[in-house]
């Protein structure tokens, strides 16, 4: 059973918070965590979360060694569900609640493409929280209405490659970059269902997108 330290951890009354897509799942090895959009109050979650990874696992996130200022932490927590998603995974370890990986995406300036992002904690990769997070931000992105999801990878994250190979993802070498590989995944239209989808709560496409803080792609684990 989902402990309720963990079950109260998305207990939120926000404004236009998609509650509707918290999910209660469980992992190959049968450990329960829950994936849900991200929060505008998990500051503490994601402070401790990204000042967790190791320096590669934050290299291949940041694709640099920098780290993330205090106003870029707070707006990876504080988006605008209609043009952007980032669905986290959530686990209980020593009675407190951890965050585990987050799969997030930002819309290009057209709408119907976007770039996503993959990042899983160091203890947690190989465990199939990437797969999950993933497959997650891929049915989302199908059912509001994405066309196409795009990313880079560094051309020696082979553990990033496997997976995106595995969830369909076609690779190409970046033409201006050796160090680099692209993925992209062409989205099949919505089926009927989408339309009960909007109806609890999804949100339309956006128009427009700052690509300011568009995401990188970039993880160690292979699902």
């Amino acid at each position: 059973m989902i402990s309720t330290a963990l079950e109260q951890s998305h207990a939120y009354a926000t404004p236009r918070y998609p509650a509707h897509l918290v999910a209660s799942r469980r992992l190959p090895d049968g450990t329960a965590i829950v994936i849900r959009p991200i929060h505008p109050e998990d500051d503490d979650l994601e402070r401790a979360f990204i000042g967790g990874l190791s320096s590669e696992t934050r290299y291949n996130r940041l694709l640099s060694g920098r780290k993330l200022t205090p106003e870029e932490l707070r707006h990876l927590t504080r988006i605008d569900y209609e043009r952007e998603m980032a669905f986290i995974a959530l686990g209980v370890s020593g009675g407190q609640t951890r965050m585990l990986g987050v799969a997030r995406y930002v819309r290009d300036a057209g709408g119907a493409a976007a770039e996503f992002a993959l990042v899983v904690a160091d203890a947690w990769q190989r465990k199939g929280v990437g797969s999950m997070l993933l497959g997650t931000l891929l049915r989302h992105a199908q059912a509001v209405g994405i066309e196409r999801l795009h990313g880079i990878t560094l051309a020696t994250n082979q553990a990033m490659q496997n997976l995106a190979r595995k969830l369909g993802f076609v690779q190409t070498h970046d033409p201006q970059d050796a160090t680099v590989r692209q993925v992209e995944k062409r989205l099949a239209p919505a089926v009927p269902s989408v339309a009960a989808c909007s109806n609890a709560g999804h949100f339309p496409r956006a128009a427009a997108n700052d690509a300011s803080m568009a995401p990188s792609f970039e993880t160690s684990d292979v699902g």
